[in-house]
Order: structure tokens, then C-alpha cells, then sequence
């Protein structure tokens, strides 16, 4: 990976080499005036939710530097300003642009790493976290779930919003569709099979975890004890593996999906609140 020049204050927009082609990253160096906490290496969610979101993933992106964290975030291959076509996107490829990312990140002897994944992204950081020996993850009202995650997307089609005789009806019906024709476009993504089969064979419940804290920050919306309960359950199946959930219930229920840009105030104060301090 090329190394950006660095001044201060330091937030460096840069493009590094990866395969194929390059990606887009934003640097945010650690504070120079407090002690050093380690390094962070965010990961997007998933379609429209990358732009909705990449606001407030930057404002909380420079409290972490502020902490003493440096930070990385990055667009993956086929995303937000990095190369390639949303409908070149591969699991794969983009386990590999963490893996040079995080690797980009030790060189520079930032500490300990922190994966922090938004949605799709914190289903992903899960699942690179052994790779990467993550010492902490960190999510953000995370899908659990690949396929959970793939349905939702389906359900922005516009041919379930507005349903011409005999178009699809369900996400079922364009699951069937997909499978047809090898790919489907919603909202102006389209996505390819080879992607979608894999993000539906995530599954959170399964994933192999190093043995690290993972501190899951999530809106219960209509049903918070439906997601605690959830929450209990995952934290059961991962202690076996030696990992330790610490679960942030929030008030509310923001829509991710949508127009505009999405914050919530709310949740990075309770990052920041669980950050500032020494967090397990």
C-alpha cells in the first residue's frame, strides 16, 4: 500500500494499490498530545447505506482520533469512491482490501487493532476477525445475519414498492428472479449471485471469533427484549470460543434505509462514552 504524506492536523484522503485496481481510504491520525490507544480499521455497510452513513462514520472516525486512536477507513472494492463496479463486488475481495488495510495499519505501529463494522460491515468484521487477530470488534447495529441483511436490500426493489401485473411480489419471488438472470439492480445497485451467496452463507451465530471483547451497539426499536434476547444468545455461543459480548441497548429506531444522510447523535455518544475510558 502507498503511504500518504502526513501533516497535522491529520486526516489524509488517499488511494493505495490492492487487487484489482485501487481503493479510496481516509486516514485520521491518532492525537499526538494523549497517549496512543491502539488502531481502528472501520468497515462500510452495504449499498446506499455507505453514502447515508459516511458522515457520521467520519464524525466519529475523528472523535476516535481525538481519543488516540488511528483510523482507517476505507471503501471496498466496488464502493463509495474505490474502483470496480458495485456488481464486482466479492466477499472475498473484500476480506482481502481488511487484510492489506489492517496490514497497512500494524506497519505503521499503531497497536492493538479494532475492527468496527456498520451494519453489513460489522457482520463482515465479524467474520474477518480471526484473520486480522482483531484484539477488540466493535458493531454497529449490525445485521446478524447474511441473508437477513440480502432481504432487506430486496425489499427496496421497486417492483415490491410499486408492483406492475405480474411482477414479483415477494423477496422470495426475487430471489427467483436473481437466480435467472444471474443479477438484480434495486435502487440503482445491482448485485451478481456469487456476492449474494456469500453474504447469505454469513451467519454471526457460526463465525469463529478470536478470543476478544466484542461491544455491540444497537437500537431495540419496537422490540428491545426480542433483541437482547438475541444478543444473550450470541454472547452464550461466543464465551464458548472465549470471546466476551458487552451489549449497548439505545432508545429508538432510525431508518437506515432511505434518502439523505442518516446520523444518530445518540450512538456515537455511547461509542464515545465506552471509548473514552478503558474498554475491555
Amino acid at each position: 500500500m502507498n503511504a500518504p504524506l502526513l501533516t497535522t492536523p491529520r486526516v489524509e484522503p488517499f488511494f493505495f494499490d490492492a487487487e484489482p485496481g485501487t481503493r479510496f481510504s481516509l486516514y485520521h491520525a491518532p492525537n499526538p498530545h494523549v497517549a496512543p490507544r491502539g488502531s481502528i480499521l472501520y468497515v462500510h455497510p452495504f449499498a446506499g447505506e455507505l453514502s447515508r452513513t459516511r458522515r457520521m462514520a467520519a464524525l466519529q472516525s475523528r472523535a476516535f482520533a481525538a481519543l488516540g486512536y488511528a483510523v482507517l477507513q476505507i471503501d471496498l472494492f466496488g464502493c463509495g469512491d474505490s474502483c470496480g463496479e458495485f456488481n464486482a463486488g466479492r466477499w472475498q475481495i473484500w476480506h482481502a482490501d481488511l487484510a492489506q488495510a489492517a496490514a497497512w495499519l500494524a506497519d505503521r505501529g499503531n497497536g492493538p487493532l479494532t475492527l468496527w463494522g456498520l451494519r453489513l460491515g460489522g457482520l463482515l468484521a465479524l467474520d474477518a476477525a480471526v484473520r486480522l487477530a482483531a484484539c477488540r470488534v466493535l458493531l454497529w447495529q449490525p445485521y446478524m445475519s447474511g441473508r437477513a441483511c440480502i432481504n432487506q436490500f430486496l425489499r427496496l426493489s421497486e417492483q415490491l414498492q410499486d408492483p406492475a401485473p405480474g411482477a414479483p411480489r415477494s423477496t422470495a419471488a426475487l430471489r427467483a428472479q436473481l437466480a435467472v438472470h444471474g443479477a438484480i439492480e434495486v435502487g440503482g445497485f445491482e448485485v451478481a449471485v456469487p456476492l449474494v451467496k456469500a453474504i447469505d452463507a454469513c451467519d454471526a451465530a457460526h463465525v469463529v471469533l478470536p478470543p476478544c471483547p466484542v461491544h455491540w451497539f444497537a437500537y431495540g426499536g419496537p422490540a428491545p427484549s426480542k433483541l437482547a434476547a438475541s444478543a444473550a444468545r450470541l454472547g452464550e455461543r461466543w464465551r464458548a470460543a472465549g470471546a466476551t459480548l458487552h451489549f449497548h441497548p439505545l432508545e429508538g429506531s432510525p431508518l437506515w434505509s432511505g434518502a439523505g444522510e442518516l446520523d444518530c447523535p445518540s450512538l456515537r455518544a455511547a461509542t464515545c462514552d465506552v471509548f473514552t475510558g478503558d474498554p475491555a
